[in-house]
């Protein structure tokens, strides 16, 4: 562990293999920031590298769902990057449309930024892919409850070399994922909580659980 990190982390875990026989390292710190060492980048993770160093430079954003998962090593696809975003104006959407665009990705629902604006109003996500191909995808969408909003105030930043991205708190991502329910859901959630249950709050996992209405992993 480099010196620096000594008296800020407090969690530490190794995912024992990963890709090629490497070890990947999880430093949960103080101040909101995973760092994960010797993790190998895929092409899942470089094409949010992409998208998400566009999307930053205009708009707050928080990942979650399936991705979030993946990225700690869990062994699956995903074909989207669910993604919500603070809510802004046609004025900044249009900056963000136009930098996609000229960044060689396309928007999957149109081509006419006001009638993207309008759907993201209306509560529908925006699928942005590499020009010509569909999958994978960044999904954006606006807030529509409590629990995105504070998806959004509470994320978390994840560092792991060159991808740096922001991810819904732990204890939220895994109530999320046990209401969804589904097998897969239900997986994501087992492998998050076995990962992070000696770090996350316990309490603090009930309480989503409780809003959601599902039983919280014992």
């Amino acid at each position: 562990m480099r010196e620096e990190l000594k008296q800020y982390t407090t969690y530490w875990k190794s995912l024992g293999t990963y890709k090629g026989g490497e070890f990947m390292d999880i430093k949960f710190l103080h101040d909101g920031v995973i760092i994960l060492e010797n993790k190998t980048l895929n092409k899942l993770d470089e094409f949010v590298i992409d998208a998400i160093s566009i999307l930053e430079r205009y708009v707050e954003y928080v990942i979650v769902s399936g991705y979030v998962a993946i990225l700690f090593g869990r062994a699956r696809g995903t074909e989207d990057i669910d993604t919500i975003i603070s809510r802004i104006s046609f004025e900044r959407f249009k900056e963000i449309y136009d930098d996609f665009i000229s960044s060689n990705f396309e928007f999957l629902n149109g081509d006419d930024p006001q009638e993207l604006y309008e759907m993201l109003q209306e509560g529908l996500p925006l699928r942005i892919s590499k020009s010509g191909r569909i999958f994978p995808n960044l999904e954006i969408k606006f807030p529509k409850n409590e629990l995105h909003l504070i998806a959004l105030k509470e994320r978390i930043l994840v560092k792991a070399g060159q991808l740096n991205v922001y991810i819904s708190p732990i204890e939220l991502q895994i109530a999320y994922k046990l209401y969804l329910g589904s097998d897969r859901d239900y997986e994501d959630a087992y492998f998050l909580y076995e990962l992070f249950k000696d770090a996350i709050n316990k309490e603090k996992l009930e309480m989503f659980c409780r809003k959601l209405g599902v039983n919280p992993i014992e």
